[in-house]
């Protein structure tokens, strides 16, 4: 039903790359186990908001192979990232049936695709497996969800995404407020209140207490900050921050008051790297710009924010789906046709200006609390610009920092908080 837009179906992109793995990873290997030979004694450098899957999907793309725009596993793997978490992201399917259905796609796309390169990758179920991976010589891949799992929060949804393989997942959802919890994008994607409960209701906290049981990371990302408060208290594991920035340091995102809350409950924060939110002198080019203001997030936004132009009519049988797919992946390619304003180009943040933030949150709450979570896509500027850049973050990291702060900051955080999400 869903064809890429190359005209090739997934199952064929996933057959087919299968074979020119087993050509291409024996050189990938050979090269990369020289490098460790124990999974204890390799460094994990680890970006904790990855958007991957969503590409095979709508793309229809090999990540194996470097692409022009976004992130893929090729130019991220030979810049030294050997972990992430890959966020799945059902960006438009937002209610009852269509949330689970897009995820379960979403999910057995990445389980298909790791299979089918199995000699460059595999999916983590805990950070013993990733340093397993890792010392292996291939990627590890946590399965994260951005977005919704589930709209209504179904408890049985939950246990049945964590057997998949799912060990994080976004609270609250981009596209308006979900069953159980506000979002702070609810106003921008949806036109509703960022305040319905208040924060989240009696059901968000059953879903904190479940996973907490099963071992779920939650996210606190793109809550408002009364769900962002909530979350940290009422969760008995550490909670994470998987995208965000610092408010303090360029006016947009975690107050002090949780960034300090956050790390007394053992949790951190991954700095964004969205030219928007992280860079100082781009958010004041906005400022001074609106028309470039609005174009720098108009592809993201109308691809997070959709909605279909239609409704479904009654007595459908798949119809709908069908065009809301249709469209949608319309609004997932648009990102690849984004173009910055060419005014704004000296204004692009620097890897320096990225660490500011990391530099800040060591400063007030130490350096156990804060790690990379980029969310780098298509369709907006960003720090670094595309995946060879992670060595610059790195070599900023060195200069304001020490070298073990760096490894902590650099991976050892992820492995800490994942292997502590479960709490009875």
């Amino acid at each position: 039903m869903n064809k890429p837009a190359s005209g090739q179906t997934r199952r064929d992109v996933l057959r087919w790359s299968a074979a020119a793995a087993a050509v291409a990873g024996l050189a990938d290997r050979l090269n990369w186990t020289t490098k460790a030979s124990a999974a204890d004694a390799v460094e994990i450098v680890m970006d904790g908001h990855v958007h991957v899957t969503n590409r095979i999907y709508w793309e229809g793309i090999d990540p194996w192979t470097p692409t022009k725009y976004g992130w893929d596993f090729a130019r991220a793997r030979a810049a030294g990232v050997n972990c992430i978490i890959d966020n799945i992201g059902p960006y438009g399917y937002w209610n009852y049936n269509y949330t689970p259905k897009q995820a379960l796609r979403l999910i057995d796309t990445l389980l298909r695709f790791s299979e089918a390169h199995a000699d460059k990758m595999a999916i983590a179920l805990s950070p013993a497996d990733a340093r397993r991976i890792v010392g292996s010589g291939r990627m590890a891949v946590f399965i994260g969800c951005e977005s919704g799992f589930d709209h209504e929060g179904d408890p049985d949804v939950l246990d049945a995404f964590y057997r998949l393989g799912l060990r994080t997942v976004q609270f609250a959802t981009q596209t308006g407020f979900n069953a159980f919890s506000d979002s702070a994008l609810a106003a921008v994607q949806g036109g509703e209140k960022p305040d319905h409960f208040g924060g989240i209701n009696e059901h968000g906290r059953k879903l904190v207490r479940q996973m907490n049981e099963l071992g779920i990371l939650i996210d606190i990302a793109h809550g408002t900050e009364a769900v962002q408060a909530q979350l940290i208290e009422n969760s008995r594991a550490p909670v994470v921050a998987s995208h965000e920035t610092v408010k303090a340091v360029s006016g947009a995102g975690l107050s002090d008051e949780v960034l300090k809350a956050l790390a007394n409950k053992g949790g951190l924060i991954g700095i964004h790297g969205a030219a928007a939110v992280v860079g100082k002198r781009y958010r004041q080019w906005m400022a001074s710009n609106p028309a470039g203001a609005a174009n720098s997030g108009k592809a993201v936004f109308g691809m997070v924010g959709y909605q279909p132009s239609f409704t479904r009519p009654p007595g459908d049988h798949g119809e709908f789906i069908e065009r809301m797919d249709r469209e949608f992946r319309e609004r997932w390619l648009a990102l690849a046709d984004w173009k910055e304003d060419p005014t704004a180009l000296s204004s692009l943040p620097t890897a320096d200006e990225w660490a500011e933030h990391v530099d800040y949150v060591i400063k007030l709450v130490g350096a156990d609390h804060v790690a990379i979570g980029l969310d780098m896509v298509a369709g907006r500027s960003s720090v670094p610009a595309d995946p060879t850049g992670y060595p610059d973050l790195i070599a900023a990291l060195h200069r304001i920092t020490t070298p073990e702060n760096v490894r902590k900051i650099a991976g050892e955080n992820w492995m800490r908080v994942l292997g502590q999400a479960k709490a009875s």
